[in-house]
């Protein structure tokens, strides 16, 4: 499917739904239906690669977020939770899956045997090494549609959104809406 069918459906959403609801302001349809279009495709081209690799997006996450914390990579599992975005019920189940795998390992702090650490293992670190140039790659493919001028506007608007959503700005508070206009500017 070509991207001016995909978008000419997107057209024909709101064109229909203008003719059933004039009354009502469908501006929303016109990005978030791309936008989650889009979260769709992401994962579904994502998968396949993982799976070759013997992960999912979930171990990747874990993996990603052990990495990133820098040596001795390892993390707090509350504080794994929250950069992963996820439940600590989800951590476990996810952590459980991965310490199976030889991926990370639990391990209790010195200071305080109730506080459970998750570190990446030797063998964790290099899955995540193999897979992250074939996941980025498929990203890349994915962006091609997306001109290379517009790329840092494009990151730098929706970066500024999920912030300011995250945050939970409230777009009637003008103070709070000055302040995520300002966020949103080169």
């Amino acid at each position: 499917m070509g991207g001016s069918e995909a978008g000419d459906r997107v057209g024909r959403l709101m064109a229909s739904w203008r003719a059933e609801r004039p009354d009502l302001d469908l501006g929303s349809i016109g990005i978030l239906t791309p936008l989650a279009r889009l979260a769709q495709l992401a994962a579904s081209r994502r998968a396949p690669v993982l799976a070759a690799h013997g992960i999912d997006q979930g171990h990747l996450d874990v993996l990603g977020a052990l990495r990133a914390s820098g040596a001795p990579y390892s993390l707090p599992a509350g504080e794994l939770s929250r950069r992963c975005g996820v439940t600590a019920g989800a951590t476990t189940q996810r952590v459980q899956a991965m310490e199976r795998l030889g991926l990370v390992e639990r391990v209790r702090a010195a200071a305080d045997r109730r506080t459970v650490h998750v570190r990446a293992t030797v063998h964790g670190l290099a899955r995540l090494d193999e897979v992250l140039a074939d996941v980025l790659a498929t990203d890349e493919a994915l962006l091609a549609g997306v001109p290379a001028g517009e790329r840092a506007t494009l990151e730098r608007l929706l970066r500024g959104w999920l912030a300011a959503t995250e945050a939970g700005v409230d777009p009637v508070d003008e103070s709070a809406h000055d302040a995520h206009e300002r966020a949103l500017r080169p």
